[in-house]
């Protein structure tokens, strides 16, 4: 399995130096696996890691390639801010991870698009973060 501290690594030896040219990792950030989200905010995991090695972190999949949009409600929306829609909710709660620099999004009319940025202009804090994933976590 590779860390991001063997990737940088490698990357060095590929490079015969520190001055390589690994500057971004991308992974799967959402709520149907949220262990990086949860990892993050207690400052460990693959995004603080890139974080702390200098890594641009890009997060992809928010909506899990659509699966989030049948699981998601509109209650749990509105928990996470009111107003929101499912899917907008979803790519807030992935794009508030501390650690996260780039959140790859997609959407299929101008009007998701405009969603989507205005949902992601108003990043979530660390600890409403928190209660969400601790929400999700709860037997």
């Amino acid at each position: 399995m590779f860390t991001v501290p063997v990737l940088v690594r490698l990357a060095e030896q590929a490079a015969g130096s520190d001055r390589h040219r690994l500057v971004a990792l991308q992974q799967p950030v959402n709520l149907v696996d949220d262990a990086p989200i949860r990892q993050d905010l207690d400052g460990k995991g693959p995004l603080a890691q890139a974080h702390d090695h200098g890594l641009t972190n890009a997060g992809s999949a928010p909506l899990r390639g659509g699966e989030l949009l049948g699981m998601a409600t509109d209650e749990f929306a509105e928990f996470i801010r009111p107003g929101l829609s499912p899917a907008a909710a979803c790519m807030l709660v992935a794009a508030s991870t501390p650690s996260l620099d780039v959140l790859l999004v997609s959407a299929s009319s101008p009007g998701h698009w405009a969603e989507a940025r205005d949902a992601l202009a108003l990043p979530l804090g660390a600890k409403r973060l928190r209660e969400i994933t601790d929400v999700l976590a709860a037997p």
